[in-house]
């Protein structure tokens, strides 16, 4: 363990019956629980569940998924097995949980649910009165065509009371594609959903994955993911109704999601992302090397003056030879969680979900 880390966990080992999991956040319940959330990702045929993690035929983002979680009860430090939050209704899959407790105690959950033959992915909704215990009625708050697209641990309320969820969208998925990003957001605590009017729109492959906080003076801040080799970022002065067109943060960046929060008590803002050239950016490499990878190492900064400058970068995970991407960040006292997922770049598609627990000064310091 480096300085000020006080815990680390793989929360999901290997198995060829779950072969990937990913798309993770970390929700406290009553009681001093925490409820771990991820994408589980299962086998429906009997010869797969022999296959290695080295094997062919890994899981793809189109592979049978669902919503699974654990619990703990002693502070993230051991938990409990599996159960399942949300079971696979989609053609595809259903992914990428986001979780909103409410002033009232009610929690939201939404996600997604894929059919992408179809070019069909759309954004679900349902809540809770009693700690995840029991459901109502799944509601969708996406328009009925299109692909949307939500990150897991992305949602939050403003201090307006109006709930803000980051999305892209497009008009396919796969080759060619092409992002637009944006939020849907809602004044009546998600029982009815606007989009934004104006969006975010880049070169390449667009705009992506934006992951958003809201400032002092009550702006949104947003950081994007790109296929131009850097984190973009963007501001809504009108609580995500319109957005500024985006603009480098300078902060080096394969195209993978990043996660942004607001530090509880400051307005300090920690980003977790993986600081790295991409490829097909580095000298002596083509384009055809690809604006993906590496997704190593993963790495934190902060931003004291609203997003304009970043400092402290400090290596999260740095472990050659694997992917180490998609984080999501939870405050537990002065405890900070970060989970990510962890690939081997050897294997096909055959994701874990790490957990490391950091005393919340160790983002201050240097590398």
């Amino acid at each position: 363990m480096t300085k000020n880390e006080n815990y680390s966990l793989n929360l999901t080992p290997w198995a060829p019956e779950y072969p990937r999991n990913d798309h993770q956040l970390i929700f406290p319940l009553s009681d001093d629980r925490l409820m771990f959330v991820y994408c589980e990702y299962y086998q429906r045929r009997p010869s797969l569940v022999f296959r290695s993690q080295y094997d062919e035929g890994g899981s793809s983002d189109d592979a049978p998924c669902q919503v699974s979680a654990k619990i703990s009860k002693d502070g993230g430090r051991t938990w409990s097995g599996r159960f399942t939050l949300q079971e696979n209704r989609g053609v595809d899959n259903v992914k990428h949980p986001n979780f909103l407790r409410l002033p009232s105690g009610e929690i939201l959950f939404s996600f997604t649910e894929r059919d992408i033959k179809n070019q069909d992915l759309r954004i679900y909704i349902k809540r809770s009165s009693d700690e995840c215990e029991t459901w109502g009625p799944i509601e969708q708050i996406s328009p009925t065509d299109g692909v949307y697209f939500t990150n897991a641990d992305h949602i939050f309320q403003h201090s307006s009371g109006r709930i803000i969820l980051p999305c892209h969208a497009g008009p396919i998925y796969g080759k060619g594609d092409h992002w637009q990003a944006f939020c849907f957001y809602s004044d009546d605590e998600g029982r009815t959903w606007k989009e934004s009017r104006e969006k975010v729109d880049l070169p390449l492959r667009g705009a992506e994955e934006p992951a958003v906080v809201e400032r002092t003076d009550g702006s949104l801040f947003a950081v994007l993911r790109t296929s131009l080799g850097k984190l973009y970022k963007t501001v809504s002065e009108d609580r995500g109704e319109t957005w500024r067109p985006g603009v480098s943060t300078g902060l080096d960046s394969p195209a993978v999601a990043p996660c942004l929060k607001t530090i509880p008590g400051t307005d300090h803002m920690l980003l977790v992302w993986n600081h790295a050239v991409p490829y097909g950016r580095r000298e002596g490499m083509k384009d055809t090397d690809g604006t993906h990878h590496p997704r190593n190492p993963l790495c934190s900064a902060l931003s004291k003056d609203g997003g304009e400058t970043w400092e402290s970068i400090r290596s999260v995970e740095d472990r050659s030879g694997y992917g180490n991407g998609y984080p999501s960040v939870s405050f537990v006292g002065d405890e900070v969680f970060v989970t990510w997922y962890t690939c081997s770049e050897g294997t096909h598609g055959c994701g874990e979900v790490m957990l490391k627990i950091f005393e919340r000064d160790w983002f201050y310091g240097e590398q």
